[in-house]
């Protein structure tokens, strides 16, 4: 692959771990940060859990009594419903959470200058004030627990364990570690106890976290740390597609994305929550660091499938395997089903909701779009031992707690009660009738049910094709902007808000079309509704999902002026990817630079992804999103549904030249961008920019302007 990394560097001071430069290795994770003389090298695990506290579903959290609190008005049932038996106990945390864990503190005889990060081989280096011999840094990819650094400027070096930077652990019956001269084990009130120590050796300092006993081990050389780090890191570099346009902070936001969804989901790791593993040292992280399923671990992980990283969905696939005995019971209780699964927004990593917000909690889309991304795995990876053995099931129990919701009406089906993600957030007005976010899920999932069934020759349900006849694929409401999509029957977009929730069917569930016509005016008085309210209450990931909506309906210089806005307001002074601003102005959300989350990061890079390549009902859409502006493209083996790879170029004075290369067979509807004089197809010349693409495994087919 012909990559073009940016340089990626910043100048200290970096105040907070968060404006840190980072690696990790899907497990662990590291941060490097200071001023003055003193760097810190933060050290984070995503597997790093306090267990206690938190909620699992009861039988009185079932759909009637849910639904009779809520028609009711009846706050004091619903906050008896959903109240958890540990929020009173002292020293015990309300809910599940990631614990901060330490820092190695290294202390130089000079002033630090700069940090710098290699994106092709994972090495930082630490430059130093006058000059001298940089610090370099690197991560084990493979023996999880292991860092090292060396520089002949240390002048001191102390572990400090978590306990010492976060009174909270205190708060909830965290017990003073063990000390040692290079080192310390912290115990924990109900989960395995955690070390971190380091060595110094001739060839650096080497560093280990463990859990359990273990407080010693061998460690690697300098040199083969080396090896291993430039072999992962090239080997990761030759897989992936290659992407030049012109624009420095898209292919940033390609390139240093990419580094960091390799070191937040590594295959061999462990699930990436809203942080990886990038957890503060000095506090509890935000929202527990969970798994947030209403839109962030999905957006954690959209940068999969055309990067050709599907592996990377292991850990996570593997950790709801694991949960379906729960999501099961779930169902069981919700709506009194022997076959349905259901999963809450927010969870740890045994599936326990982290508390009483009860909007989050009976939000099945959660599951639905969970579903979806099982099937669009199917779509890239064409593996049907996992739709047969896995994915179908899970599809089905997901369709059947929502067929258990739904009622008919004069011919229709409705869905009486449920919410759209975190709409008025959890006030007894937080829901409704038929909300547009639903029914776009439903109609996904009852298509790709009914898709999958014919792949793996299974029957199909009647009531998946009574879904897709009798159930509205949105809500819709009368405005001054004309009829539009609403939130829930009578409730119209009445604020900006951070989920762009209403307008799922758009993106990510693709189940409007922008060319239909029956639609087209309905989804443009959508947008103009939408646009008028502003991104006044906007956070960092909303910024991704709108540009990829606004992509999708041919906003294309919108969609990268988006891009270009997130660079510019939630992104710190270290590169962090922020959930608030980091400058005021844009949105009304406070400012805090410190206030991360890696969901924005990773969706940004779907959202450049998007620019060159996405799928709307099985049809490909090439080139759909890249500017006039950007005179010359080169993309290399962009994977795509249904088994192609595409290779895409624009040069000034030549054109546009696609290549399409099928991996198995496949037959696809593709969608070009318009160029003057048309387009050629193996040479020959053919009307409009929609052709049929059919290929054999391995072969390929150009596609060329006049």
């Amino acid at each position: 692959m012909l990559h073009s990394f940016p340089r990626i560097s910043h100048q200290f001071p970096l105040p907070h771990i968060h404006c840190g430069t980072t690696l990790g290795n899907g497990y662990l994770g590291l941060s490097a940060w200071g001023a003055g003389n003193m760097l810190n090298l933060s050290v984070g695990c995503s597997s790093l859990w306090d267990h206690r506290g938190g909620m699992m579903w009861t039988e009185k959290q079932n759909y009637p009594a849910i639904r009779a609190a809520l028609e009711a008005g009846d706050r004091e049932r619903m906050e008896e419903l959903f109240r958890t038996d540990t929020e009173s106990v002292p020293g015990m945390p309300k809910r599940p959470s990631l614990i901060p864990l330490g820092r190695i503190a290294v202390a130089f005889d000079k002033e630090l200058e700069q940090v710098e990060l290699d994106l092709s081989n994972g090495l930082v280096r630490v430059s130093f004030c006058g000059g001298g011999e940089a610090l370099e840094l690197r991560l084990s990819m493979s023996a999880k627990g292991v860092f090292a650094f060396r520089s002949p400027h240390i002048r001191e070096i102390r572990a400090i364990p978590s306990w010492d930077l976060a009174p909270e652990l205190k708060e909830i019956s965290f017990a003073e570690p063990d000390r040692f001269d290079r080192g310390f084990r912290q115990p924990m009130p109900a989960d395995p106890a955690y070390s971190l120590f380091f060595e110094r050796r001739g060839d650096g300092v080497f560093c280990r976290f463990s859990r359990g006993d273990e407080t010693s081990g061998e460690f690697p050389a300098w040199s083969d740390l080396e090896r291993e780090n430039g072999t992962y890191w090239r080997n990761f570099w030759e897989s992936i597609p290659s992407l030049r346009c012109g624009n420095p902070l898209v292919e940033e936001s390609y390139y240093l994305g990419l580094f960091r969804f390799q070191s937040m989901t590594a295959p061999d790791g462990v699930p990436a929550g809203l942080q990886g593993p990038w957890i503060e040292d000095h506090k509890l992280p935000p929202w527990s660091g969970d798994y947030h399923f209403n839109i962030n671990v999905q957006m954690c992980y959209w940068p999969a499938y055309r990067a050709g990283l599907c592996g990377n969905f292991e850990p996570l696939f593997r950790m709801i395997r694991s949960w379906l005995p729960v999501l099961r019971r779930n169902a069981k209780f919700f709506v009194g089903i022997d076959d349905g699964y259901m999963m809450p927004h927010a969870v740890d990593d045994r599936c326990v909701c982290m508390g009483s917000f009860w909007s989050g909690t009976i939000d099945h889309a959660c599951s639905a779009w969970m579903a979806q991304m099982m099937c669009e795995y199917y779509d890239y990876t064409g593996d049907r031992e996992f739709l047969r053995t896995f994915a179908f099931d899970f599809m089905s129990g997901v369709m059947n707690v929502y067929l258990a919701m739904l009622e008919e009406h004069d011919g229709k089906l409705t869905l009486p009660v449920s919410v759209s993600p975190e709409y008025r957030g959890a006030e007894m007005n937080a829901w409704g009738a038929d909300p547009s976010f639903q029914l776009a899920a439903i109609h996904r999932l009852a298509s790709d049910l009914i898709r999958v069934a014919g792949i793996l020759g299974e029957a199909v349900n009647p009531a998946w094709e009574k879904v897709r006849a009798m159930l509205p694929k949105a809500t819709l409401i009368d405005s001054r902007d004309g009829r539009q999509i609403a939130l829930w029957k009578g409730v119209p977009l009445e604020e900006s808000h951070r989920h762009h929730s209403h307008l799922a069917g758009i993106c990510p569930f693709a189940t409007l079309r922008p060319d239909d016509p029956e639609w087209s005016e309905v989804l443009r008085n959508s947008v103009e509704h939408w646009v008028r309210m502003g991104m006044g209450l906007w956070t960092g990931w909303s910024m991704p999902w709108a540009a990829m909506i606004h992509n999708r309906l041919g906003h294309v210089d919108m969609a990268e002026l988006v891009i270009e806005l997130w660079h510019r307001v939630f992104v710190n002074k270290g590169g962090g990817t922020l959930h608030n601003p980091g400058i005021p102005g844009l949105s009304s959300f406070s400012v805090n630079s410190e206030l991360m989350q890696m969901d924005a990061g990773m969706g940004m890079v779907a959202a450049v992804q998007d620019l060159f390549a996405y799928a709307l009902d099985g049809e490909l859409y090439l080139m759909s999103g890249c500017p006039e502006s950007w005179k010359e493209i080169r993309v290399d083996s962009l994977f795509c549904p249904g088994g192609l790879k595409a290779d895409l170029r624009r040069k000034e004075k030549e054109g546009t030249e696609i290549r399409l290369t099928a991996t198995r067979p496949v037959r696809s509807v593709v969608h070009l961008p318009a160029v003057p004089g048309g387009w050629l197809c193996n040479g020959v010349p053919f009307s409009g920019t929609v052709t049929t693409v059919e290929l054999k495994s391995g072969e390929s087919v150009m596609l060329n302007s006049r």
